[in-house]
């Protein structure tokens, strides 16, 4: 599948090598493709300023380069979080997409394997150890998508799904635009203004712990050329940030703060289309997306809409906090939709406000509110 060659060799571990640790905006100008015989090629005037990097090449990314789309390249995945919502949708969209392919799911116990072997028909195991051995199995394809909240050494766990990537395909994380910083109603997109442990600092600011993991998880991520998707708030009919405050029933928090979205399904299938590379000859490489819905919406007008969802029998929220507060950032996806193209075509593109007014219908409907109803990024 590949044509290794010094040059190509080096083209790509230049680019691995630096994107994180550039000025913001420039891992983002560059366009990989694959020219005919297989090697990296960009389209930035900071090339060469990539290849002057004096940063010492890791064994995972020393090998770096772009993929090209020979039709009997293994589509192989390994889904890190796969017992998730968010990882089995991805698992399932992957399997439609690619029939024969191989599709393990790693989960941090055994407690859903059997399900996910006999409804998706893919392999299961446990997240290996704190060491990854040197002839441990690896994927073309891996995807990051287990919550912060489930471990404690978060990043150690993503580098060690890295490490099990053979840089053929992509790897992907899927992150949080929570890590982006608030500006009182102006649009954020992916070259917004990203928050850090040493800015907060600073400032006098503890940084929430999930959104330190979420920051530690992108740094390692991109260290190994792979791409983080940063997803606004989940939400399915029965799951998101509307059932947790429907539950509440109150909340003293800022009626008119914006709440930006995105239902699991876009997200899975966002997810995929990354992986697959659409939009691009080749893979992607150490970039940054975005996953939201074009139309935010109040924390009042969201549960203003669930009340008339006849789903939900009248059950809303009122929101009791400073009206004339920040009212955070509106998320927007400009870049990510300029790269993937008509690739991605999202089911529930009218936004959560219609989809609540068109009766909150989607594949989980029907199944009624899970044990654990609320927030929650798997």
């Amino acid at each position: 599948i590949f044509f290794y060659n010094m040059h190509a060799h080096m083209h790509a571990f230049c680019f691995a090598h630096t994107s994180s640790s550039l000025p913001r905006g420039s891992s983002r100008s560059l366009k990989l493709r694959t020219t005919p015989r297989g090697r990296v090629a960009t389209h930035s005037s900071s090339h060469r300023h990539l290849c002057r990097t004096s940063q010492r090449p890791s064994l995972a990314t020393s090998a770096m380069a772009a993929a090209d789309f020979a039709g009997d390249m293994r589509r192989d995945l390994l889904v890190c979080g796969g017992g998730g919502v968010l990882g089995r949708l991805i698992i399932q969209k992957w399997k439609d997409e690619f029939p024969q392919a191989r599709i393990v799911a790693q989960t941090k116990s055994t407690n859903n394997h059997d399900e996910l072997q006999s409804t998706l028909g893919c392999e299961t195991r446990v997240t290996p150890g704190a060491i990854v051995t040197s002839n441990q199995e690896k994927f073309p394809f891996v995807v990051f998508c287990a919550p912060p909240s489930k471990t404690d050494d978060y990043a150690d766990e993503v580098d060690r799904a890295g490490q099990m990537w053979d840089a053929t395909g992509t790897m992907l994380f899927t992150s949080s635009t929570g890590v982006y910083e608030d500006t009182n109603g102006e649009e954020v997109d992916e070259d917004g203004d990203v928050k850090s442990v040493k800015k907060a600092e600073e400032q006098g600011v503890e940084l929430p712990e999930s959104t330190k993991k979420l920051l530690g998880a992108e740094s390692k991520t991109l260290r190994h050329g792979g791409c983080a998707l940063r997803l606004s708030g989940l939400y399915h009919s029965w799951r998101g940030p509307h059932t947790f405050w429907m539950q509440a029933g109150e909340s003293k928090t800022n009626p008119n703060a914006v709440v930006n979205m995105i239902h699991y399904e876009d997200a899975a299938s966002l997810a995929v289309a990354i992986l697959k590379g659409d939009g691009i000859n080749g893979y992607y490489r150490a970039r940054e997306f975005v996953g939201v819905e074009d139309q935010s919406a109040s924390r009042k007008d969201m549960m203003d809409a669930v009340a008339r969802c006849a789903r939900y029998e009248g059950k809303g929220c009122t929101f009791t906090g400073d009206a004339n507060g920040s009212v955070g950032k509106i998320m927007r996806m400009k870049n990510t939709k300029e790269m993937v193209g008509d690739f991605w075509q999202p089911k529930y593109n009218k936004g959560f406000v219609a989809f609540m007014d068109d009766g909150a219908n989607d594949t989980f409907a029907d199944a009624g509110p899970p044990e654990n109803v609320g927030r929650g990024h798997g």
